[in-house]
Order: structure tokens, then sequence, then C-alpha cells
């Protein structure tokens, strides 16, 4: 796509002649998200020359980065576009993945932000400036981090209510399993019982009895086997305890439901600011992506003039060059000028001699 105040013709196949297609695949291999990627098959032609600049000290500035050793504060996140649609619904809940997904964007962008301090700021000028308007909110991370783990599940004091129902579950739950052992030694003893005693139905935990002796256990029948030859029996001895087990789990869910739309609620208001972070976050991707595949080049950042001149010392075919590279291969460069009034340049050679190359690589550079 090609962004410019006055129409710029090109002709429809010229990125596919050149194989830019090929070299954006490579480039989208070095994001880390899927909105990095979809700016890399989205990338955009500009003519403006103060655009062209900033772009190019953007990736200029993170290979200075890589360069020094650095690693640029960057890593896998998810987009968060139907969790934040969801949350504008008032009273919407998320659940503890859209939450765990929004805190990999928070967590990011504050990771980001803190890293561009003091000498970073004077260093990398062109990213800070990117930065530089987004307002991080530290305490939606710590407000995240008190509900959900590193697992995405809920931690289970993440509301004084939720540590003490769980507690009378890990109560109930021994006192059952207890229960249960001593009516299995009684029933197994009896022959009562098949060589897989026990499992779960309906979210009970029931015995696994062969049909011919159902009718000697006293309790509910939950299901059969699809042959008919072994009923899941609740046994009468634990029926009353599972009903509690039963009971305090519902209400486990209850106040995991009520921390969910407390925090769902907290979030609400940041909505926009989320998608700030996604927004920069998906770009600082795509500077880095870029700024790797130079790494990879040992490319460097072109000059930039407002005249119609092109200069290229010791060019050489980036996607060529990254092949040799993998096998050993030397990539034999080229030079190339072109001033204001001259209009064509001859290429001459035998057959296989590199002028396509030579013009692919014109065209790439």
């Amino acid at each position: 796509m090609i962004k410019n105040k006055r129409m710029l013709f090109l002709p429809k196949d010229l990125l596919e002649k050149l194989e830019f297609d090929k070299l954006c695949e490579i480039l989208g291999t070095y994001c880390f998200g899927a909105l990095g990627l979809e700016k890399v098959n989205n990338l955009a032609f500009y003519t403006d020359k103060n655009t062209v600049v900033r772009l190019l000290e953007e990736t200029k500035e993170v290979l200075e980065m890589r360069a020094a050793g650095e690693l640029f504060p960057m890593h896998i996140y998810h987009a968060v576009d139907e969790e934040l649609k969801m949350l504008e619904i008032e009273g919407f809940v998320l659940s503890e993945e859209s939450l765990g997904k929004i805190n990999q964007i928070l967590r990011l962008s504050h990771k980001i932000a803190h890293y561009f301090k003091d000498e970073a700021i004077e260093q990398y000028p062109r990213v800070y400036d990117l930065i530089r308007p987004v307002e991080f909110e530290p305490a939606l991370i710590e407000a995240i981090e008190r509900v959900i783990d590193e697992e995405n599940q809920i931690k289970p004091d993440a509301s004084p209510a939720l540590s003490k129902i769980r507690r009378k579950v890990a109560n109930k739950q021994r006192e059952l399993d207890k229960v249960f052992r001593s009516i299995i030694g009684m029933y197994r003893t009896k022959g009562w019982l098949t060589d897989n005693v026990e499992s779960f139905r309906n979210g009970r935990r029931v015995l696994s009895v062969p049909a011919e002796h159902k009718r000697k256990i006293r309790g509910i029948i939950h299901d059969e086997s699809t042959t008919g030859k072994t009923a899941f029996i609740e046994p009468e001895g634990v029926i009353e305890l599972n009903n509690d087990i039963f009971d305090w789990i519902t209400e486990e869910k209850k106040e995991i439901y009520r921390i969910l739309k407390e925090l769902s609620a907290v979030l609400r208001p940041f909505i926009e600011n989320i998608r700030v972070f996604q927004e920069l976050i998906s770009y600082l991707d795509l500077v880095q992506a870029k700024a790797s595949l130079a790494f990879s080049m040992q490319a460097d950042m072109p000059k930039i003039i407002s005249k119609p001149r092109l200069g290229i010392e010791m060019g050489r075919h980036p996607l060529l060059y990254l092949k040799n590279k993998e096998s050993g291969k030397e990539t034999v460069p080229f030079d190339l000028k072109l001033l204001a009034p001259n209009r064509i340049v001859v290429l001459s050679g035998p057959n296989a001699g590199g002028k396509s190359i030579s013009m692919k690589a014109t065209g790439l550079l």
C-alpha cells in the first residue's frame, strides 16, 4: 500500500516480481504476536521524507539495542479485542483466561515503559517518542494478580470467603475419601465391585458395580455402561457427604463469579487505555521484527535525501544473502550510482551473471 498525498503509479505485480512478499514472510517470523504479523502483512510504502526517516530511525534504535546486547522488552502476547468488546457491555463478566490475556498486555506495556528510563530515553529518542504519550496503569496489574495466578486460575485466597469455602470443600473431600475407602474395602471382599472399583458420574464419586450385584448395594444408580454390564452407584453412606460437597462447590462458583464480576468492573473504565497499550505493543512488535531481520542481514540505515539520487555501495540481495548465509556461502556485492539527470542504466553481461539479481536487489533496497 502506498501512502502519500499524490498518486504513485507502480506495476501491480511489482512487489511479487521483486519478491518483497517473500521478504515479508521472513519478517513475520520475528513477530511475537498475531497483531505484529498483521502489521507486517499490511506494510505501507511512504514517499514523505520525514515519515520515511522516522520509521527507519525507530528500527535503527532497536537494532542498536540488539547490537549492544540489550534485549528489547517484548515477548509472546495475545490480542484482547474480543475481550474489550465484551467488557464494554455493562455487567459482562470476563473469564479467568480473558483476564489473564489482558494482564499479559498490561504487564508487557509496563515492562516496556519501565525499560525507557534515564539513559535509554536519551539513547533511543525515536522509540521513546512512541511511549511518551501513553499513561500506564500498574494498579490494574495489581488488581488482576490479587485474583488470578500465573496459570490464569483463581487464587485460593482471592477473597476471605473463597478461602473459607475451599477449606470446607477440602475437609469434606478428606472425610469422603475416608468413608469411601472403608466402603470399597467392605464391598471388594464380597466381590461386588469391578476391577476399576470407582468412577465419577454427574460430579459424584460412585462405585463401579457388575450388573448382577447392583441390587445388593444400597444407594443411587447414576449411570450404566453402554453394554449394560456395569452400574455406577453412589453408596448410601456417602450421599450426604456428596451433597455437602456439591453445595459448597456451588457456593465456590458463586463466589468466583462475584470476584470476576467485581474485577471486570474495575477494568471497565480503562478499556481505551488497554486498547492503546495493545496498539503500542503490536507496533513495537513490528519495529523489533524489522530490527531483528536487519540484524540477521547485517543491514544498516540508508541515508535519505530529498533529491532524485540513488547510491548503493556493497549492496547485496537480501533474500540471496540470507540463503547463502545459511549454507555458508558468500554473496557477491555490487555498487550502483544513479544521479538526477540519468534515467537509464544499461546492465550487460553473460547469462547467470547477476543482472536480474542486481535489479531485484536495487528494487528491494
